[in-house]
């Protein structure tokens, strides 16, 4: 069995990024478990509170990335890059310095929106943070247009490239 830990880098409640992480367990292929974890009460990282004992929240985050055999973090794209929650989840999960579970992870991004752009800038960045820490990125997906890629008022994505594009990077773990 294959456990990948899924984040989204959105907190708001309607997050397109949100519920692509939901939809995620539908398009696993079989021996591969998807986990999802809530950022909503990680505090922004600040060294003061990264000592010999952190917040809970941030003792579970880094917890379960050691124990997942791969990330998945989806994140909006905000000024061409991820959003700050993304990389808040990056920051706690890469400390202690050097010694982070995120290291040397395999991940998968998502970026998607209602816009024309598909998250590509989202994509190429948080990729380079991932790799800068030694993970390897094993896909890349992007979606424009997301808001007609969802059966309405579910998360169930009708869409059948995305869901392809998703079920293919989650087998590629």
């Amino acid at each position: 069995m294959t456990t990948l830990l899924a984040f989204s880098g959105s907190l708001r409640a309607a997050s397109f990024n949100s519920r692509v992480i939901r939809a995620l367990p539908g398009l696993a292929p079989a021996g591969v478990d998807i986990v999802q974890f809530d950022v909503t009460d990680l505090p922004f990282y600040n060294q003061d509170l990264d000592g010999e004992t952190v917040p809970e929240v941030v003792a579970a985050l880094r917890a379960a990335v050691a124990e997942a055999d791969g990330v998945v973090i989806a994140s909006p794209e905000y000024n061409h890059s991820y959003s700050a929650v993304a990389k808040n989840i990056v920051d706690w999960a890469s400390r202690p310095m050097m010694q982070g579970p995120i290291l040397g992870k395999k991940s998968m991004v998502i970026a998607v929106g209602p816009g024309p752009g598909g998250g590509k800038h989202c994509l190429e960045e948080l990729g380079k943070l991932l790799a800068l820490l030694g993970g390897t990125v094993v896909a890349s997906v992007g979606a424009a247009k997301v808001h007609e890629k969802f059966a309405p008022e579910s998360d169930v994505i009708i869409d059948a490239e995305l869901a392809d594009a998703l079920r293919a990077g989650l087998a590629a773990f």
